[in-house]
């Protein structure tokens, strides 16, 4: 089988690993030169994109799995930013349209586009510049406007005052490019309908309880029933994994779906509120198993006796034992970066400990990386890594669950159809072990901005060598550098890379 992705940017999350995801089902994929990737402060071409997507699908692959944010904006910041009009973006949908018309043969199409996030903060480093000065207020007035749409529960005194506050202009760009981007979305959803493309998945980051995003959402679906789609369209809380969980879905169509046990870590049961999500982490979880077309066979929590559960592997949803955590802590909210999970903890390494079958764990005690807690626990006792067949802590709920899930799909289809995809999953579990918790837990907290790639593999060195040991895996040559120059993510590479990275 031969795949061909276009990921949203060239981060390692978007870029690098849905590939390494692929070599964990043993099959082949196509992509774009990184160097035609958006990034953060340059998007991608979409022309020439389009121009790619064309010769590349000469070689006729299986299917394409395409994120659109690229092919309509130049990647996913871009869709926040580009001044691009929403005539030029319908003309670059209809361009896609009639290469698939032109196509000889006619390619299966999966797609992810996302629903524009709102974020409450005054971070302008993925926004429009404005955002430094009235992000926040921006949040409160789309707050404020979404619960007028919802049973009349806003009160339209408050909407003025909040709208007092974000000067004219700025209030009119942003609503027409939130119009933009929810036509081109209405639009994606008609060449569902027309069968031009196969399924689609909007998703949405970054969002909160209420906002203009959740009435998109909740537009859309409305749409897409009345079209007679909804089994073709996804709608979730996540965004970087979704081309992960889209191979893993082209995957289960092919082969028919994997039986998974859901199993939570604490009696809880995932009904605990997700950070940068607006819901539940059961919600998000149950969202992302749907996602990828797995058969969840029972949901469980780890006092149900290990040995008794019947299924292709487990998904083991790590909880806090009350509130999510979040390694990252931002100015004038909690800290969070220390939170109670000990009862999970214990349940969790329990559960692997008598479990039967292989796991999965999606490791969401925290937001922003792993729990440091049952990292400890697991690299004590490494024989219960073998067990493991997929494993995600970073950023999201959203973005862990999915990525695991997807990793589990992966080397299950490779086993199933007799692949050699045991170093592939070795490779991918170095991957995250080092990232999630190696680089997010231990490394970054204390970092006050990007560092050299040379510093960095110094201070990444004790987390590598050990994991590598746990995990009896040499990884060879191994490089990091921080590809966006921020220490919001890392890229560990495990083949040579730039001159410029560190390497070990």
């Amino acid at each position: 089988m031969k795949l061909l992705l276009l990921p949203l940017d060239d981060r390692p999350v978007t870029f690098v690993y849905p590939q390494m995801v692929a070599q964990a089902a043993g099959i082949e994929t196509i992509a774009p030169p990184r160097r035609l990737m958006g990034s953060l402060l340059q998007p991608a071409d979409p022309a020439k994109l389009m121009e790619w997507l064309e010769q590349a699908s000469a070689s006729k692959p299986d299917a394409l799995i395409l994120a659109l944010d690229s092919l309509l904006y130049g990647g996913l910041i871009p869709s926040r930013r580009s001044p691009v009009t929403l005539a030029e973006v319908l003309k670059r949908i209809d361009g896609l349209k009639g290469w698939y018309k032109r196509s000889e043969k006619k390619p299966a199409i999966s797609c992810q586009a996302s629903i524009m996030r709102i974020s409450d903060n005054y971070d302008n480093t993925e926004e429009k510049d404005y955002w430094a000065k009235y992000g926040r207020e921006i949040y409160a007035w789309s707050q404020e406007m979404q619960k007028l749409t919802k049973n009349r529960e806003g009160d339209r005194t408050q909407l003025r005052t909040l709208e007092m506050r974000v000067p004219p202009d700025i209030r009119q760009d942003y609503m027409d490019t939130r119009f933009r981007n929810f036509q081109a979305l209405k639009k994606c959803l008609e060449l569902v309908r027309d069968k031009q493309l196969e399924r689609i998945t909007l998703s949405l980051d970054d969002s909160g309880e209420v906002g203009l995003n959740l009435v998109e959402k909740q537009l859309l679906e409305k749409s897409a029933k009345a079209m007679n789609i909804a089994d073709r369209v996804s709608v979730y809380a996540g965004a970087d994994e979704v081309l992960c969980a889209l191979i893993a879905r082209h995957l289960t169509a092919k082969a028919g779906s994997p039986k998974v046990a859901l199993v939570y870590s604490n009696d809880t049961m995932g009904e605990i509120f997700s950070r940068y999500e607006g819901q539940t982490i059961a919600r998000t979880i149950e969202s992302h198993l749907q996602a990828c077309g797995v058969q969840v066979t029972g949901t469980y929590n780890t006092t149900t006796a290990a040995t008794a559960i019947d299924a292709d592997f487990a998904l083991l949803a790590h909880l806090p034992d009350s509130r999510q955590g979040d390694h990252v802590v931002l100015p004038g909210l909690p800290n969070l970066s220390a939170i109670e999970s000990e009862r999970s903890v214990q349940n969790s390494i329990q559960f692997l400990e008598a479990c039967h079958i292989p796991v999965a764990i999606a490791d969401v005690a925290y937001a922003n990386g792993s729990d440091p807690q049952l990292m400890e626990k697991l690299f004590s006792k490494p024989d219960l890594l073998k067990k493991l067949w997929g494993y995600a802590g970073w950023n999201t709920t959203g973005n862990a669950t999915g990525s695991s899930i997807a990793l589990a799909v992966a080397h299950w289809y490779g086993k199933k159809n007799n692949a050699n995809v045991d170093l592939p999953l070795k490779r991918c579990l170095f991957v995250r072990f080092a990232d999630d918790w190696g680089y997010q837990t231990q490394v970054r907290p204390p970092l006050k901005g990007a560092l050299p790639g040379n510093e960095l593999a110094a201070l990444l060195a004790p987390y590598v060598l050990r994991i590598g040991k746990c995990l009896d895996f040499t990884p060879g040559s191994i490089s990091v550098k921080q590809p966006w120059n921020r220490t919001f993510e890392i890229e560990i590479s495990l083949t040579p890379a730039e001159a410029t990275a560190g390497a070990f």
